[in-house]
């Protein structure tokens, strides 16, 4: 029997931290798979180490099941004189008894990936001694979390199997807790993927973004990479917060953060166009006067009277201009048009596409061919 953990090879020194603060087991470097691998497999490890650890720190979603089984089965080990001083830890099935081998491979089969039906009273087991801290979050985050982007506005999500739910609704129900907000308003949003059967928790709202996240995570830190994401999130929260993503340069800055980070972010990412947002291009922006009076109301109000002041109601007007076999910029027949919708259809786009209104003033070509300006070009 053995425990792992398997990390993509960027993460690979929380991996050592983990051997290091455990003191014991191996890392294995998997190139094939550009992961890197902690591991224990040696028996006395398991259980004089491992196990005790995780009791005292216990798991909280339906691996708890997979380790009740690991430490049932270790148990079937030690009481059967399996484990010899001479064998490393490895197991000689010809000592165990019918029955005992018999436990063995049904805990087997009944474990991990295996594991396809939750019992009504297993759930009900997990739910009564689920019980969420901001360090277990932290760590939960940095596994299951993620700090993205959606038509380049921030969000942040926690995904899990859909038995797995219950966590969910605890970690809302801390957070609900934690933030003393009111249920009722709505900050958290679900959704299922059916093809996968994976359940999302959503965080999408700037507001909360800025008041609660923002504070909660300032005060800990993420140990893997994952930190990468977070500070740019944090970047993000803060242009879309103050009105600066709605500067030309200011959305510029956000579609380099959103194409530089998650799982651009990674070494082993083909892309050869990926480079990180120069953090003296986000100070340069930070440092003129804010676009938003954040005191004068929501951000979802600012953001209303900044699109009516702008026109918004009536459509903005788009300059788009296609490159030339020689590189060079020709005005699209039709140009300018009156709305992004418009826009969109001369392109082959449907009209509710938000690609106008991601790349308008950034200077950022669209697919390698076009660039959509609010003003034209002098070219």
């Amino acid at each position: 029997m053995s425990f792992t953990i398997e990390l993509h090879i960027d993460d690979v020194e929380v991996l050592y931290k983990i051997r290091e603060n455990l003191g014991v087991g191996e890392i294995e470097i998997r190139k094939t798979r550009s992961s890197a691998k902690f591991y224990i497999s040696n028996f006395e490890d398991i259980t004089s180490v491992l196990i005790p650890v995780l009791k005292e720190f216990p798991l909280q979603t339906t691996k708890y099941l997979d380790f009740i089984s690991f430490e049932e089965a270790a148990l079937i080990k030690l009481n059967s004189n399996a484990i010899s001083p001479t064998s490393q830890g490895r197991i000689s099935y010809n000592n165990f008894s019918a029955v005992n081998l018999v436990k063995l491979k049904k805990l087997k089969e009944g474990m991990n990936s295996k594991r396809l039906v939750i019992k009504p009273e297993q759930e009900k087991f997990l739910i009564d001694k689920v019980s969420i801290n901001k360090w277990w979050l932290l760590g939960f985050v940095e596994g299951e979390g993620t700090f993205g982007y959606k038509h380049l506005v921030p969000y942040f999500q926690i995904a899990q199997n859909q038995k797995n739910l219950f966590v969910l609704e605890a970690i809302e129900n801390y957070m609900l807790k934690t933030f003393n907000l009111p249920r009722d308003i709505g900050v958290f949003k679900y959704s299922l993927n059916k093809g996968t059967g994976v359940y999302s928790l959503v965080i999408s709202t700037v507001d909360i973004q800025f008041y609660y996240l923002l504070p909660f995570f300032e005060s800990m830190s993420f140990l893997s990479r994952k930190n990468l994401d977070y500070i740019y999130w944090v970047f993000m929260v803060i242009i879309h917060k103050f009105g600066y993503y709605y500067l030309p340069e200011g959305k510029k800055i956000a579609l380099e953060i959103s194409q530089s980070t998650n799982k651009y972010r990674y070494t082993t990412n083909n892309s050869d166009k990926v480079e990180l947002v120069n953090c003296e291009l986000i100070s340069k922006l930070l440092a003129q006067t804010p676009p938003f009076d954040i005191s004068t109301g929501s951000h979802s109000e600012l953001v209303k009277k900044f699109i009516i002041a702008k026109g918004g109601r009536d459509g903005f007007i788009v300059y788009i201009y296609e490159s030339t076999e020689s590189n060079k910029l020709k005005e699209l027949e039709g140009s300018p048009f009156s709305t992004y919708g418009d826009g969109h259809e001369s392109i082959g786009l449907i009209r509710r596409s938000r690609v106008i209104g991601r790349y308008i003033d950034t200077g950022k070509k669209y697919k390698d061919k076009y660039i959509f300006s609010s003003v034209p070009l002098d070219i």
